[in-house]
Protein backbone atom coordinates (compact mmCIF):
# COMPACT_ATOMS: atom_id res chain seq x y z
CA UNK A 1 0.00 0.00 0.00
CA UNK A 2 3.07 2.33 1.01
CA UNK A 3 4.54 1.69 -2.68
CA UNK A 4 1.31 1.91 -4.26
CA UNK A 5 1.21 5.70 -2.00
CA UNK A 6 4.51 6.35 -3.54
CA UNK A 7 4.13 5.01 -6.90
CA UNK A 8 0.67 7.41 -6.90
CA UNK A 9 2.25 10.74 -5.48
CA UNK A 10 5.50 10.82 -8.15
CA UNK A 11 3.38 10.20 -11.28
CA UNK A 12 1.10 13.11 -10.49
CA UNK A 13 2.56 16.06 -8.73
CA UNK A 14 0.50 18.40 -6.93
CA UNK A 15 -3.00 18.36 -8.73
CA UNK A 16 -3.30 20.96 -11.23
CA UNK A 17 0.55 21.73 -11.88
CA UNK A 18 1.16 20.73 -15.40
CA UNK A 19 -2.35 21.94 -16.74
CA UNK A 20 -1.98 25.40 -15.88
CA UNK A 21 1.10 25.55 -16.99
CA UNK A 22 0.74 24.81 -20.62
CA UNK A 23 -2.51 27.41 -20.35
CA UNK A 24 -0.51 30.05 -19.44
CA UNK A 25 2.32 29.77 -21.57
CA UNK A 26 -0.18 29.34 -24.29
CA UNK A 27 -2.44 32.24 -23.25
CA UNK A 28 1.39 34.04 -23.61
CA UNK A 29 1.83 32.84 -27.02
CA UNK A 30 -1.65 33.92 -28.12
CA UNK A 31 -1.00 37.41 -26.74
CA UNK A 32 2.24 38.04 -28.37
CA UNK A 33 0.01 36.85 -31.78
CA UNK A 34 -2.50 39.06 -31.17
CA UNK A 35 -0.29 42.47 -30.41
CA UNK A 36 1.79 41.48 -33.87
CA UNK A 37 -1.14 41.14 -35.82
CA UNK A 38 -2.74 44.44 -34.08
CA UNK A 39 0.35 46.44 -35.20
CA UNK A 40 0.83 45.06 -38.44
CA UNK A 41 -3.12 46.04 -39.27
CA UNK A 42 -2.24 50.05 -37.67
CA UNK A 43 0.56 49.57 -39.58
CA UNK A 44 -1.20 49.02 -42.85
CA UNK A 45 -3.81 51.64 -41.89
CA UNK A 46 -1.30 54.17 -41.32
CA UNK A 47 0.21 53.52 -45.18
CA UNK A 48 -3.51 53.57 -46.08
CA UNK A 49 -4.07 56.82 -44.15
CA UNK A 50 -1.03 58.43 -45.50
CA UNK A 51 -1.87 57.08 -49.31
CA UNK A 52 -5.05 58.46 -48.94
CA UNK A 53 -4.20 62.18 -47.68
CA UNK A 54 -1.47 62.35 -50.65
CA UNK A 55 -3.90 61.34 -53.23
CA UNK A 56 -6.57 63.72 -51.63
CA UNK A 57 -4.08 66.72 -51.34
CA UNK A 58 -3.19 65.68 -55.35
CA UNK A 59 -7.10 65.57 -55.59
CA UNK A 60 -7.38 68.97 -54.42
CA UNK A 61 -4.82 70.43 -56.63
CA UNK A 62 -6.04 69.43 -59.66
CA UNK A 63 -9.16 70.95 -58.99
CA UNK A 64 -7.94 74.00 -57.77
CA UNK A 65 -5.97 74.19 -61.62
CA UNK A 66 -8.71 73.13 -63.50
CA UNK A 67 -10.78 75.73 -61.56
CA UNK A 68 -8.58 78.64 -62.08
CA UNK A 69 -8.45 77.68 -66.08
CA UNK A 70 -11.92 77.84 -65.75
CA UNK A 71 -11.87 80.76 -64.32
CA UNK A 72 -9.73 82.28 -66.38
CA UNK A 73 -11.39 80.94 -69.20
CA UNK A 74 -14.73 82.96 -67.67
CA UNK A 75 -12.68 86.02 -67.37
CA UNK A 76 -13.60 89.42 -69.22
CA UNK A 77 -10.82 89.73 -71.49
CA UNK A 78 -8.49 93.24 -70.33
CA UNK A 79 -7.43 93.69 -74.35
CA UNK A 80 -9.52 96.10 -75.76
CA UNK A 81 -9.53 96.89 -79.84
CA UNK A 82 -9.09 100.30 -79.79
CA UNK A 83 -9.37 102.08 -83.18
CA UNK A 84 -8.02 104.62 -84.78
CA UNK A 85 -9.13 108.30 -84.32
CA UNK A 86 -9.72 107.71 -88.25
CA UNK A 87 -11.82 104.88 -87.89
CA UNK A 88 -14.39 107.08 -85.59
CA UNK A 89 -13.98 110.01 -87.45
CA UNK A 90 -15.46 107.71 -90.72
CA UNK A 91 -18.85 107.98 -88.62
CA UNK A 92 -21.15 109.68 -91.56
CA UNK A 93 -21.69 113.66 -91.56
CA UNK A 94 -24.96 112.74 -93.23
CA UNK A 95 -27.74 111.04 -90.94
CA UNK A 96 -31.02 110.95 -92.59
CA UNK A 97 -32.49 114.88 -92.17
CA UNK A 98 -29.05 115.43 -90.24
CA UNK A 99 -26.20 117.46 -91.44
CA UNK A 100 -22.54 117.74 -90.10
CA UNK A 101 -21.84 121.84 -90.17
CA UNK A 102 -19.17 121.80 -88.06
CA UNK A 103 -16.38 119.42 -86.45
CA UNK A 104 -14.56 120.48 -83.10
CA UNK A 105 -11.37 119.69 -83.34
CA UNK A 106 -9.84 118.17 -80.53
CA UNK A 107 -6.12 118.60 -78.64
CA UNK A 108 -4.24 116.33 -76.46
CA UNK A 109 -5.13 118.54 -73.25
CA UNK A 110 -8.94 118.20 -74.42
CA UNK A 111 -8.70 113.94 -74.90
CA UNK A 112 -6.75 113.61 -71.62
CA UNK A 113 -9.63 115.45 -69.43
CA UNK A 114 -12.16 113.44 -71.11
CA UNK A 115 -10.33 110.34 -70.55
CA UNK A 116 -9.60 108.91 -74.07
CA UNK A 117 -7.80 109.65 -76.84
CA UNK A 118 -10.21 108.54 -79.52
CA UNK A 119 -13.08 111.07 -79.98
CA UNK A 120 -15.11 113.02 -82.24
CA UNK A 121 -17.41 116.77 -81.37
CA UNK A 122 -20.03 117.82 -84.41
CA UNK A 123 -22.53 119.82 -84.92
CA UNK A 124 -25.90 118.71 -86.84
CA UNK A 125 -28.81 120.74 -87.99
CA UNK A 126 -31.78 119.51 -89.79
CA UNK A 127 -32.55 123.41 -90.39
CA UNK A 128 -31.52 126.69 -89.09
CA UNK A 129 -34.05 126.23 -85.28
CA UNK A 130 -33.11 122.41 -85.35
CA UNK A 131 -29.85 121.62 -84.41
CA UNK A 132 -27.80 119.63 -81.98
CA UNK A 133 -23.78 119.18 -81.23
CA UNK A 134 -23.08 115.28 -81.03
CA UNK A 135 -20.01 113.78 -78.78
CA UNK A 136 -18.81 110.31 -79.11
CA UNK A 137 -15.55 109.32 -77.31
CA UNK A 138 -14.52 105.64 -77.44
CA UNK A 139 -13.12 104.52 -73.61
CA UNK A 140 -10.57 101.55 -73.71
CA UNK A 141 -9.98 101.30 -69.68
CA UNK A 142 -9.95 97.35 -68.92
CA UNK A 143 -12.29 95.53 -66.81
CA UNK A 144 -15.80 97.17 -65.67
CA UNK A 145 -14.23 100.84 -65.70
CA UNK A 146 -16.67 103.46 -67.02
CA UNK A 147 -16.25 106.84 -67.52
CA UNK A 148 -17.59 109.76 -64.88
CA UNK A 149 -21.58 110.35 -65.40
CA UNK A 150 -22.47 113.62 -67.83
CA UNK A 151 -24.02 114.84 -64.61
CA UNK A 152 -20.86 115.48 -63.13
CA UNK A 153 -19.20 117.27 -66.29
CA UNK A 154 -22.24 119.84 -66.64
CA UNK A 155 -22.03 120.52 -62.96
CA UNK A 156 -18.76 122.24 -62.62
CA UNK A 157 -19.14 123.95 -66.44
CA UNK A 158 -22.20 126.72 -64.94
CA UNK A 159 -25.00 124.52 -65.26
CA UNK A 160 -27.52 122.86 -62.97
CA UNK A 161 -29.73 119.41 -63.12
CA UNK A 162 -33.25 120.25 -62.86
CA UNK A 163 -33.94 116.25 -63.46
CA UNK A 164 -33.11 113.19 -64.95
CA UNK A 165 -34.84 110.11 -66.70
CA UNK A 166 -34.21 107.57 -68.42
CA UNK A 167 -36.31 106.66 -71.69
CA UNK A 168 -36.44 103.13 -73.89
CA UNK A 169 -35.39 103.16 -77.53
CA UNK A 170 -35.40 100.52 -79.85
CA UNK A 171 -33.17 100.13 -82.77
CA UNK A 172 -34.04 99.16 -86.35
CA UNK A 173 -32.69 95.65 -85.77
CA UNK A 174 -34.81 94.90 -82.78
CA UNK A 175 -32.02 95.91 -80.21
CA UNK A 176 -33.67 97.56 -77.81
CA UNK A 177 -31.91 99.82 -74.91
CA UNK A 178 -32.12 103.11 -72.72
CA UNK A 179 -30.98 106.76 -73.13
CA UNK A 180 -30.88 109.42 -70.29
CA UNK A 181 -32.25 112.70 -70.48
CA UNK A 182 -31.00 115.53 -68.49
CA UNK A 183 -32.64 118.79 -68.19
CA UNK A 184 -30.33 121.73 -67.43
CA UNK A 185 -30.64 125.24 -66.84
CA UNK A 186 -27.39 127.92 -66.25
CA UNK A 187 -26.52 128.85 -62.63
CA UNK A 188 -26.47 132.79 -64.14
CA UNK A 189 -30.03 133.50 -66.15
CA UNK A 190 -32.83 131.60 -67.73
CA UNK A 191 -30.86 129.75 -70.58
CA UNK A 192 -31.82 125.85 -70.52
CA UNK A 193 -30.51 122.95 -72.10
CA UNK A 194 -31.10 118.98 -72.70
CA UNK A 195 -28.75 116.51 -72.35
CA UNK A 196 -29.43 112.72 -73.94
CA UNK A 197 -26.28 109.95 -73.56
CA UNK A 198 -26.28 106.57 -73.36
CA UNK A 199 -23.13 103.56 -73.15
CA UNK A 200 -22.58 101.60 -76.11
CA UNK A 201 -20.87 98.34 -76.26
CA UNK A 202 -20.75 96.12 -79.74
CA UNK A 203 -24.74 96.91 -80.22
CA UNK A 204 -26.35 96.87 -76.62
CA UNK A 205 -26.81 100.30 -74.75
CA UNK A 206 -28.32 101.87 -71.93
CA UNK A 207 -27.52 104.54 -69.72
CA UNK A 208 -27.83 102.61 -66.36
CA UNK A 209 -24.08 102.24 -65.17
CA UNK A 210 -24.92 98.95 -63.69
CA UNK A 211 -26.55 97.38 -67.17
CA UNK A 212 -24.19 98.53 -68.63
CA UNK A 213 -21.24 96.52 -67.21
CA UNK A 214 -23.45 93.42 -67.93
CA UNK A 215 -22.62 93.95 -71.02
CA UNK A 216 -18.75 92.88 -70.41
CA UNK A 217 -20.00 89.72 -69.86
CA UNK A 218 -20.58 88.82 -73.45
CA UNK A 219 -16.75 88.44 -74.11
CA UNK A 220 -16.27 85.96 -71.46
CA UNK A 221 -13.74 83.50 -72.25
CA UNK A 222 -12.27 85.59 -75.66
CA UNK A 223 -9.13 87.66 -76.11
CA UNK A 224 -10.23 90.66 -76.68
CA UNK A 225 -13.34 93.12 -76.74
CA UNK A 226 -14.61 95.93 -78.40
CA UNK A 227 -13.96 99.53 -76.44
CA UNK A 228 -16.87 101.13 -75.08
CA UNK A 229 -18.95 104.01 -76.95
CA UNK A 230 -20.38 107.10 -75.03
CA UNK A 231 -22.74 108.86 -77.31
CA UNK A 232 -23.80 112.36 -75.48
CA UNK A 233 -25.98 114.70 -77.46
CA UNK A 234 -26.48 118.80 -76.18
CA UNK A 235 -29.94 120.55 -77.77
CA UNK A 236 -30.86 124.05 -77.01
CA UNK A 237 -34.11 124.61 -74.98
CA UNK A 238 -36.11 121.61 -73.23
CA UNK A 239 -39.52 120.06 -73.57
CA UNK A 240 -41.07 116.74 -75.90
CA UNK A 241 -40.23 118.54 -79.22
CA UNK A 242 -36.58 118.99 -78.31
CA UNK A 243 -36.39 115.22 -76.35
CA UNK A 244 -38.50 113.65 -79.54
CA UNK A 245 -35.34 115.12 -82.05
CA UNK A 246 -32.90 113.97 -79.63
CA UNK A 247 -34.41 110.72 -79.48
CA UNK A 248 -34.22 110.33 -83.63
CA UNK A 249 -30.67 111.21 -83.95
CA UNK A 250 -29.52 108.96 -81.21
CA UNK A 251 -31.61 106.03 -82.67
CA UNK A 252 -29.73 106.68 -86.53
CA UNK A 253 -26.16 107.75 -84.42
CA UNK A 254 -26.50 104.39 -82.24
CA UNK A 255 -26.98 102.33 -85.27
CA UNK A 256 -24.34 103.12 -87.14
CA UNK A 257 -21.94 102.78 -83.83
CA UNK A 258 -23.26 99.50 -83.97
CA UNK A 259 -22.17 98.73 -87.77
CA UNK A 260 -18.72 100.74 -87.10
CA UNK A 261 -17.99 98.65 -84.06
CA UNK A 262 -18.18 95.23 -86.11
CA UNK A 263 -14.53 96.54 -88.02
CA UNK A 264 -13.46 97.51 -84.84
Amino acid sequence: MRAAGKGSATRHGPPGTTKTGELSGHSTKTSHLRDSATNAAQKRRRGLSLLLRAGLVALGLLVIGIGARWAASQAVPNIVRVPEQEQLAAFPKQLGPWKCEDEEKIDAKMFQALGTGVAVTRRYSQSAERFLEMHAAVFTQPGFSLPHPPELCYSGTGWRVRSTRDVPLTLIDGTSGSVRFIRLVKERGDQQATVLYCYQLAGPFSADRDKVRTFFWKFRGQKSRPPLVKLMLHLPGSGETIENLGLDFAQRALEKLAEMEKTW
